[in-house]
């Protein structure tokens, strides 16, 4: 699709999010975000830090909240991690609504907890507010935070401080637009009565010269998970799945540590008991992420909660197929039994399934990893900034 842009009606965009550009999962969605924006009109990104890399627009590291940090340092208080986020996201958004007070803004697109006194102070002087949703809704989020925590017994499991998601219900209500990765992310905001009309999808891109297959030098069938091992990411049901499998030559390769005490001591338990199940860490911002990919067989991303999963869609592009569950965004990607599974989330039964069906028909794994190769390949750089052009024109801010 090739879409013919007039010069934009507005002269100034105001890009916002407490991160750092490029790094990491919602930094490469700002950086998504940016390069998008940049193409269409006058762009100012605000940010928490950045890589030092060229831009062709002006981008405002405004630093982390140093109480934010103390919080975290301070043994007794380390638990209160949704204060630590809450500070560290009013600072941020305290330091971007003082720079907006006299920087010239038509749009803001915020990223949701991060932007409710941003969008108060660009909507007084007359912008337009558009909250950029990188998780589902953050309620649904907190509701299935909260039932890992029940299904862990673990009272230090990283839940969402009500002021925050007080700030996310303001951000929805002062909107114009919400935009969200996935169609899975979508549904959570029209099952809580947010209007299908108001919400619109743009699935994020990777560099898939960065990301792209190589030859696995070795037999094992090796599933492979990717992130922090937090709860909301489900790695508790992936452990006893793939046990469950009693697949032969298998290891399971899980890359990242624990976010709280529990799953520390839940992930240690596990590999003191078997040997064939190993945890690394890397650091991709640094390190070629095809070394990793390259050994594995499939990616799992049994995900209770996510708003994409952009490392499935990094697996993709490496050539390999995915198991992701219903209620991570990156199942918009996935055609069932063609380039990956969807399985139903905490379902260990169906995660084991899946894992013994890809070990035993090597052939077919193969072949869904192609296909998967080939799905990465659509979602580039170009057709995401068609999609966003596409979005402006339909809100009628291109002609």
């Amino acid at each position: 699709m090739t879409v013919n842009i007039s010069p934009s009606k507005l002269a100034k965009v105001s890009l916002t999010c407490n991160t750092n550009l490029g790094i990491g999962g919602q930094g490469v969605c700002l950086a998504n975000a940016a390069a998008g924006l940049s193409k269409i009109a006058d762009l100012t990104v605000f940010c928490a830090e950045m890589e030092t890399f060229e831009t062709n627009f002006p981008v405002y590291p405004v630093g982390y909240s140093r109480w934010s940090k103390r919080l975290l340092a301070t043994p007794l208080l380390r638990r209160r991690n949704d204060l630590a986020v809450l500070l560290s996201d009013l600072y941020f958004d305290q330091q971007v609504s003082k720079k907006l007070q006299s920087q010239p803004c038509d749009l803001i697109m915020g990223v949701a907890g991060q932007t409710n006194l941003g969008f108060k102070t660009a909507k007084a002087k007359g912008a337009i507010a558009w909250l950029y949703c990188l998780n589902n809704y953050l309620p649904f989020m907190q509701k299935q935070i909260q039932q890992e925590m029940q299904f862990l017994a673990d009272s230090t499991v990283a839940t969402m401080n009500p002021m925050m998601l007080q700030r996310f219900s303001e951000e929805c209500e002062q909107a114009e637009l919400i935009v969200v990765l996935s169609n899975v992310a979508k549904q959570t905001f029209i099952d809580a009565g947010v209007p299908a009309e108001k919400i619109t999808v743009i699935n994020p891109f990777i560099n898939t010269e960065r990301f792209y297959p190589a030859p696995k030098n070795d037999s094992i069938f090796r599933p492979l998970y990717i992130g922090t091992i937090e709860p909301r990411k489900g790695v508790q049901y992936l452990i006893p799945a793939f046990i469950q499998a009693k697949i032969p030559n298998s290891e399971l390769l899980l890359i990242g540590g624990t976010s709280t005490r529990i799953l520390r001591l839940f992930v240690e338990k596990t590999l003191n008991q078997n040997s064939n199940i190993k945890q690394e860490f890397w650091n991709f911002s640094e390190q070629e992420p095809v070394q990793v990919f390259s050994r594995c067989s499939v990616l799992v991303l049994p995900s209770v909660e996510d708003g994409f999963g952009l490392v499935a869609l990094e697996a993709m592009a490496c050539g390999l197929p995915v198991i992701v569950t219903s209620h991570c965004g990156a199942a918009d990607l996935v055609q069932d039994g063609v380039n990956g599974f969807i399985v139903p989330p905490r379902d260990e039964i169906a995660i084991a399934e899946k894992l013994d069906f890809l070990a035993a028909n090597e052939s077919i794994r193969q072949e869904m990893g192609k296909v998967a190769r080939a799905t990465a390949l659509v979602y580039t750089e170009e057709l995401y900034k068609q999609q966003l052009q596409q979005i402006f024109i339909n809100q009628g801010l291109l002609n």
